[in-house]
């Protein structure tokens, strides 16, 4: 969405930032441990305030967040009971660092060689055309070898709002040049959205993905056969 649908959510919390989740998620403990994450780069794309970014700083070598709003960069540090400094656009907390920026102003430069992209409500926060920018984004941003942890969700009947449904064979077509092991489904039944817009249902899908190469189409039929050969390894 435009900036300032995101600034507006913030501004008035609530319901309208109720993608924002107090607990680490689940798919968190089960898949990105702290056997996983040690010593790596972990970036956390439109990050918000995402508790997330906590259990990561304690296995992990460097966590980096980008969020557009300050008021939820302030919130974060303010929540977890965090000391930080300011440079620049650069909010510092230990192995954390977070700009509060625009993802597409961010370069390799800034911030180095990232090894686990987590996207739990990014990919899904956008509608189609800044979706694909924001992929070619993150292919600009990374290398091969690069591992992405990635949630969608898939509901019906689908919404022209966030978060948009975006089911497994289309997270196939994104990620041509990645190894992807779809690693959850889950039927939640109970989801507020499911009740709020009276969805017939909604799955919650967790991925893993490893960058092969660089922007080179991969057919589907090509990414058959090595599907479930994936290793964290990078």
């Amino acid at each position: 969405m435009e900036k300032q649908f995101w600034f507006k959510s913030w501004e008035l919390e609530g319901h309208y930032t109720s993608f924002h989740r107090k607990d680490i998620h689940p798919y968190v403990i089960k898949h990105l441990t702290p056997e996983v994450l040690s010593g790596k780069t972990i970036f956390v794309p439109l990050c918000g305030k995402a508790v997330d970014m906590v259990y990561f700083s304690y296995y992990a070598g460097r966590v980096i967040g980008v969020e557009i709003v300050e008021k939820a960069v302030l919130q974060f540090f303010a929540e977890n009971d965090l000391r930080y400094e300011r440079i620049g656009n650069k909010f510092v907390s230990g192995n954390i660092t977070i700009y509060c920026a625009d993802i597409f102003s961010l370069t390799t430069e800034e911030i180095g060689e990232i090894d686990v992209i987590y996207d739990r409500a990014s990919l899904v926060a956008l509608p189609y055309s800044m979706r694909i920018n924001y992929l070619r984004k993150l292919e600009e941003l990374t290398e091969p070898g690069c591992v992405y942890f990635l949630n969608t969700l898939e509901y019906a009947p689908t919404m022209d709002t966030p978060p948009f449904s975006i089911p497994p064979d289309e997270v196939d077509r994104y990620f041509g040049n990645y190894v992807i092991v779809h690693v959850e489904h889950e039927l939640q039944s109970n989801h507020g959205i499911v009740r709020k817009f009276g969805l017939t249902y909604l799955i919650e899908h967790g991925f893993i993905m490893q960058k092969l190469h660089k922007s080179h189409h991969i057919p589907a039929a090509e990414l058959v056969g090595n599907r479930y050969s994936f290793s964290y390894d990078s």
